[in-house]
């Protein structure tokens, strides 16, 4: 006879936890306990002529069935399913397993090493107790069927000949069936015992990197304070300049160039203390969305002035009207920068938009990403700038923020050369309608 028990795989839904979709696993695997059963039964009667006792053996394999089908519609119904409940369903596995052993030929049935099922499930997915208390029903009933049977076969001659031939047969059929499903089985939890620790690192890697960024987050604020002193005698300086070389149109078109950076210095330092400690967007101004990206770009132009930074948006129109979040905007302002030290001469700016969704790309004309690295950058510090010229933490703190509001960045070789960067928002937290 066969037997089943439950293997604890991933759950479809996390709500209902691990417990639930084992007994999920459980039933459907008791139905083919009970198709093995009666075809079982079936070939043994029949085709090997061995009389067999069918009014308990129908009685014990339809009892397995009504049970299976109430659990069935247990698992309709919502609630938490227990260890202890799992526990139970097992144990009910084994009295009827016992049932069907004690009507044909007990310990002597070559089917009777189906018990090793129930014990090495129970070992490796319940809890110790749980599991001890099923091996010492099992092996109790082991014992019974060993004094207390009903003989299979009591005859001799012949249809003793054709016992011996069953049980060998049986034998192997048992050996096959058992080693198979418990190989099944160990894979199935070594699998998930695996997957779990992979989601273990990737949650202590996370933890690692959002304790980088509050750190950072910690020392900016200083920094910004620090550099305001700084920044405004640089500011005078180059005001006093203006005037005094204001007849050089060379080193005149310098200044201004120094100025601009200073003032976007000293604007990116203002943004960062008002918003410092302040919700979530709530910092940013009303922007139609195709605004709000041409004057990303335009930053961009003003900060590295020698870049020629192509732009071509497209969507639905009128663009519709965003929250323009000054956390994000600094997060695409730090993926059009590493474009621009990338690819000093050229980058190009893509942003495509429906009613949903936004997708923007940046793609540069450098030397690409290189092979391994793209699944790491942003989610670890590491730079494949030259050393001394990056530290990958503008790329980690832009994903952060994008990831923040549900998005995501993938980074990707172009075909001819060059990398690109594909940025995919929901437009759905940003939206004035939708906030309003």
């Amino acid at each position: 006879m066969s037997e089943s028990a439950a293997t604890r795989l991933p759950a479809g839904d996390p709500s209902q936890g691990p417990a639930r979709d084992n007994l999920r696993q459980l039933v459907l695997l008791r139905c083919i306990a009970i198709a093995g059963q009666a075809i079982t039964v079936a070939v043994v009667n029949g085709g090997l002529h061995l009389p067999l006792p069918l009014l308990p053996l129908a009685v014990g394999i339809g009892f397995l069935a009504l049970f299976n089908l109430a659990t069935w519609f247990r698992l309709r119904r919502p609630g938490t399913v227990s260890d202890g409940e799992l526990f139970t369903q097992i144990l009910v596995d084994v009295a009827v397993l016992t049932v069907l052993l004690y009507f044909t030929g007990g310990a002597t049935n070559p089917f009777a090493g189906m018990y090793l099922l129930p014990l090495a499930i129970s070992a490796a997915m319940m809890p110790r107790h749980y599991a001890w208390s099923v091996a010492a029903t099992a092996a109790a009933c082991y014992l019974f069927l060993m004094f207390f049977n009903v003989p299979l076969v009591r005859e001799s001659g012949e249809v003793l000949h054709q016992h011996h031939v069953f049980i060998v047969l049986g034998l192997g059929m048992d050996y096959a069936i058992t080693a198979g499903l418990i190989t099944y089985f160990v894979i199935k939890v070594t699998g998930a015992l695996r997957e779990h620790e992979r989601l273990l690192a990737q949650a202590r890697e996370s933890e690692l990197n959002n304790e980088r960024i509050v750190q950072l987050g910690v020392l900016a604020a200083g920094a910004a304070h620090e550099l305001s002193t700084p920044l405004s005698t640089m500011a005078v300086i180059t005001k006093e300049l203006h005037g005094h070389w204001g007849n050089n149109p060379e080193l005149l078109s310098e200044l201004r160039i120094l100025s601009n950076q200073i003032e976007l210095c000293k604007s990116t330092l203002s943004n960062l203390l008002a918003s410092a400690g302040q919700p979530r967007m709530d910092s940013g101004g009303r922007l139609a969305l195709d605004e709000f990206l041409e004057a990303l770009v335009e930053h961009c132009r003003l900060m590295r002035p020698k870049v020629v930074v192509r732009c071509n948006c497209d969507g639905t129109l009128p663009a519709p009207e965003i929250v323009a979040d000054e956390s994000l905007r600094q997060a695409l302002t730090n993926l059009l920068n590493n474009a621009a030290d990338a690819s000093p001469e050229l980058v190009d700016v893509e942003g495509h938009w429906d009613e949903h969704e936004l997708c923007i790309r940046i793609c540069d004309r450098g030397q690409g990403i290189p092979a391994g690295a793209a699944d790491k950058l942003g989610k670890v510090f590491l730079t494949t700038k030259q050393p001394g010229k990056g530290s990958g933490i503008g790329l980690v703190l832009s994903h952060a923020v994008i990831s923040r509001f549900g998005g995501s960045v993938r980074l990707f070789n172009q075909p001819e050369r060059g990398a690109c960067t594909e940025v995919r928002l929901p437009l759905a937290p940003f939206l004035i309608s939708t906030r309003s």
